[in-house]
């Protein structure tokens, strides 16, 4: 409880719009597109990967339920962190081996433990959210709203983007354009995130 109300900032305290604000964003936007990603293929390929009813809904849900149980565990640990955007980084370069393994998937098996593994992405958002807030002291309401508007934008861009970019390059093309682009992502956020201030 202590640790939660430090994260409340002082009267009159500034906000700190860093560079980290930008990129953090655009890392968790990034991030709830490979659910777009993944949604998206997934539609595509059922047929021919000949998937019945109960597969397809077992493989969309996978997500979903891995995330619920790793929502608080996440909380806590950015929340005790030193820098939490370390933290993200970790959870955010995590995704990359389930998309290298939708692009190289050819069962039902492979399917479903890809979306086990993206089931991370809620958690990269808490740690971003706790990343954003140390570091900016952006109310948390304003942020965690605004945040979440934002990457439900990156997922439905992603979502529907992915059929059109799947026309023209096939579909295990886009599973490695998502890599490429997180790991971009993660490259300016390691050299241009700021450490959050220490808490006195």
């Amino acid at each position: 409880m202590d640790k939660v109300l430090n994260l409340m900032p002082p009267t009159g305290h500034k906000w700190n719009l860093s560079s980290s604000l930008p990129l953090a964003t655009l890392v968790l936007a990034l991030a709830a597109g490979s659910w777009g990603v993944f949604w998206a293929l997934i539609t595509l390929v059922a047929q021919g990967f000949e998937l019945t009813s109960t597969q397809f809904s077992a493989i969309l849900l996978a997500p979903a339920i891995v995330s619920v149980p790793l929502l608080w565990p996440c909380y806590r640990w950015a929340l005790g962190a030193s820098n939490p955007g370390n933290l993200l980084l970790i959870a955010f370069i995590a995704l990359i081996p389930s998309l290298a393994g939708l692009a190289l998937a050819s069962h039902f098996s492979h399917l479903l433990l890809v979306g086990m593994g993206l089931g991370i992405v809620p958690g990269c958002f808490v740690i971003g959210i706790v990343y954003l807030r140390k570091l900016t002291h952006i109310p948390c309401v304003i942020l965690t709203v605004t945040l979440l508007m934002l990457s439900i934008l990156g997922l439905i861009f992603a979502y529907a983007s992915t059929p059109l970019i799947t026309e023209a390059f096939g579909w295990r093309f886009t599973p490695l354009m998502s890599i490429a682009l997180i790991v971009i992502a993660a490259s300016f956020l390691a050299a241009l995130g700021e450490a959050p201030e220490p808490q006195v």
